[in-house]
């Protein structure tokens, strides 16, 4: 849950200073996410940066009173590998506490930006210091949580890592928009039957501001373009076609088989 403009490896998402004064679409994507997750008949866990939550208070309470779960993104979008661990406690702290405050409920899950815990086993130090009880924070490919491809408990901590398959023997994200924009719904069908097959929940994630596909762009070189925007009107089918309406098998992160929380 981040606006358009949040992507740190651009110019715009690397300076919060310049955030204020680019235009605001939270509220209006926000309203066209719900509508799409109310249109399958499924409930979804929303990992939402305090920066937009301090900006926008309402989405907060939106999400919760359409009964989504209400999860932690940090405050400013930077990345845990970073950071350092007093400097990541004070970001979560801050960004529990408001969460908390709007929704009305206690703050269960954190997804690090960019998938950026690491190789480092520290962060679930620190969540687990900060009240959180599970992480969605690993990209089971190189460089992005290689080592962790189930979910597992680390100190405490449940973290579950978002999906990935395999294509011709490449290891690919499976369950972000990339994906689901790119690659054929045959292969995504089959590495989702895979993942059930095996008990573990796959992971899937998007950004409100894509199903605004009409909404504000960055700029960039053609392959920073054509990975953010390809194809972005074709994601709404694509999510629906991999969630028939109602299936009871979807479910925010706090409710999965193995949360045990």
């Amino acid at each position: 849950m981040e606006e358009w403009f949040h992507a740190p490896e651009h110019p715009l998402g690397k300076d919060p200073a310049l955030w204020t004064g680019l235009e605001a679409t939270l509220p209006e994507a926000l309203r066209k996410t719900i509508e799409f997750l109310d249109h399958l008949r499924v409930r979804a866990t929303f990992f939402i940066l305090g920066w937009a939550a301090e900006r926008h208070p309402d989405i907060v309470r939106n999400i919760h009173a359409a009964g989504h779960e209400v999860a932690c993104h940090g405050w400013s979008h930077q990345r845990v590998d970073r950071m350092c661990r007093d400097c990541f406690s004070e970001d979560l702290r801050r960004s529990k506490a408001l969460l908390e405050d709007l929704s009305g409920q206690k703050i269960l899950g954190f997804r690090a930006p960019r998938w950026s815990f690491g190789a480092e086993a520290w962060p679930y130090e620190v969540l687990l210091k900060e009240g959180f009880q599970y992480s969605s924070s690993r990209l089971p490919i190189p460089g992005l949580g290689m080592s962790v491809h189930e979910s597992k408990t680390l100190d405490a901590i449940k973290e579950f890592p978002a999906l990935t398959g395999t294509f011709a023997g490449v290891p690919v994200p499976a369950g972000g928009t990339v994906a689901l924009r790119f690659m054929p719904e045959a292969w995504l069908r089959k590495t989702q039957d895979r993942c059930a097959s095996s008990g573990r929940p796959a992971v899937y994630w998007f950004h409100p501001w894509e199903l605004a596909a009409d909404g504000p762009r960055l700029d960039g070189g053609r392959f920073f373009k054509w990975a953010r925007y390809w194809r972005l009107e074709a994601l709404p089918g694509r999510l629906a076609a991999l969630i028939p309406a109602g299936d009871r098998r979807m479910a925010r992160l706090v409710e999965a088989p193995s949360a045990e929380i």
